[in-house]
């Protein structure tokens, strides 16, 4: 082991290799990085990005300084899943569903895996927080996802496999974060920039599906039709448009973060409003509403709080608003037929009553463990998921009803210790993680995105930075108060 550990060390002082590392350790990566997602999602080239993402971890993993290298991957390699591939219609590929795609992926996640247990093992950092109060709260969440309906008639053996990759997207990354990370005081900004990155790829993403709509073998299909959006077809290659305006609400605090931090916040405060307009044209109701609710409240404080840019955001602010009613004015016939859209001909609630109400039933079959994520919904209920069984739409149904008490007392606990994190001293960084963890929650009320994998690598991402930040202050204080600047 040590021997292995000197090899590395040694390969790591080549002067090409330390080029490539300081290369993966600075800014430009993530955005190159982002702009590669994009263009795959344009021509249809996983095979060449994924392959080039196992090499960057792999990399980083085993020769750079720190681990940091392979936050822009775990934020942004799934907006380079393609239309051309997307198993949805219009376009219906077995792409994704193939042999050789499965064999891929296999492959390219065990040399990840791999690569990534042997950074802990031989370059585990000092302070590693895996025996946190956090970490144990994820522990016993992700244990209760494992035991998913493990005494229920209607488990599967699809359920060990489900329960075996929900724990991970929720636990992996923060114990190897927390394990292999370095401590440096820009990775809130660093974090914000990448969920930035992620979110101007899904506005373009969008504006193509605007402009220019599917293109098919046999032919360009719009997205808009007589002045309608048809939400069936807002789609990317890698979710719906539940999916897509879940995620831009999701990442909403990052350019909220950035227009108080950055230099130039005024832009990226701009765009936040832009974001908003682009989640309107998804369609997506729930996603509307959490991100607008954001949205007012970072202006509100924005406006509030002091920074170079608080008469812009003032200024601004004022304009937004008479801007906004001036639109609605001269617009009202366009902006109702637009919510006649969002909201499915009235106020509906697109069947989420029945849908709970049968979760709560399944959830008093085997009240225990549940009755596993694959348990069927047993009423008349279509729900378009690409490869995940039908959910609820609610994270405390979807985990009472497959995970049963153990679960959602494993849920409440774990709250728990995200309170302990929250009761902290704020800064901008806390409010952060905070916003972003109430964003990710919060859309997870009335859709599921948390248990789709890339949303629940976020969350785990975001509560792995924010138990680093409030640590690092318990580790600094006492010398602080020894030299009397506390």
């Amino acid at each position: 082991m040590v021997s292995v550990k000197h090899a590395l060390c040694t390969a790591s002082e080549n002067p090409l290799i330390g080029k490539v590392t300081r290369f993966f350790d600075g800014w430009v990566y993530p955005a190159v990085y982002a702009a590669l997602a994009f263009v795959c999602s344009l021509t249809g080239g996983e095979y060449v990005f994924f392959t080039l993402t196992a090499a960057v971890v792999i990399f980083v993993c085993l020769f750079c300084k720190d681990t940091r290298g392979i936050l822009p991957p775990a934020v942004l390699v799934v907006y380079s899943m393609s239309w051309k591939h997307t198993t949805q219609p219009p376009y219906k590929s077995p792409f994704l569903n193939s042999l050789p795609f499965a064999l891929t992926v296999s492959v390219l996640g065990a040399l990840i895996v791999a690569a990534m247990i042997v950074r802990v093992v031989f370059f585990r950092e000092k302070g590693a927080f895996v025996g946190s109060k956090t970490a144990s709260g994820l522990l016993f969440l992700c244990a209760a996802f494992l035991l998913n309906g493990i005494f229920s008639k209607e488990f599967v053996p699809s359920d060990i496999l489900l329960g075996i990759l929900i724990a991970l997207s929720f636990g992996a990354l923060f114990f190897f974060f927390g394990a292999t990370l370095k401590g440096e005081d820009k990775l809130g900004t660093y974090f914000a920039y990448l969920l930035s990155l992620a979110s101007c790829i899904i506005f373009l993403q969008i504006v193509k599906l605007l402009l220019f709509g599917h293109s098919t073998p046999t032919g360009r299909i719009p997205v808009i039709e007589d002045g309608s959006i048809n939400k069936d077809l807002m789609i990317a290659g890698w979710g719906m448009s539940n999916n897509v305006g879940g995620m831009l609400a999701m990442f909403m605090p990052a350019q909220l973060y950035l227009a108080y931090k950055h230099r130039r916040g005024w832009l990226f405060y701009i765009f936040a409003f832009v974001q908003t307009g682009a989640i309107a044209f998804t369609l997506s109701r729930s996603s509307l509403l959490f991100g607008g609710a954001m949205l007012v409240a970072g202006a509100i404080l924005l406006s509030v709080v002091k920074s170079p840019y608080r008469t812009f955001f003032r200024i601004f602010n004022l304009c937004a608003v008479i801007g906004g009613i001036a639109f609605c004015i001269l617009f009202s016939e366009k902006i109702v037929d637009l919510f006649y859209v969002i909201f499915d001909r009235g106020f509906s609630d697109s069947n989420r009553f029945k849908i709970w109400k049968n979760g709560l039933i399944n959830f008093l079959k085997d009240p225990l463990f549940g009755v596993g994520f694959y348990a069927p919904f047993y009423v008349d209920v279509n729900i378009e998921n690409w490869f995940f069984p039908d959910m609820y739409h609610n994270i405390f149904v979807q985990i009472l009803a497959s995970c049963g008490l153990f679960g959602i007392l494993a849920y409440f606990y774990h709250l728990s210790q995200v309170l302990n994190l929250f009761v902290r001293k704020f800064t901008a960084e806390r409010l952060l993680f905070l916003a972003v963890f109430l964003m990710l929650s919060g859309t997870s009320l009335l859709d599921n995105h948390l248990f789709h994998i890339f949303p629940a690598i976020v969350y785990s991402v975001t509560l792995c930075l924010w138990e680093r930040d409030v640590r690092s202050e318990e580790r600094f204080s006492p010398l602080l108060q020894e030299r009397g600047h506390l």
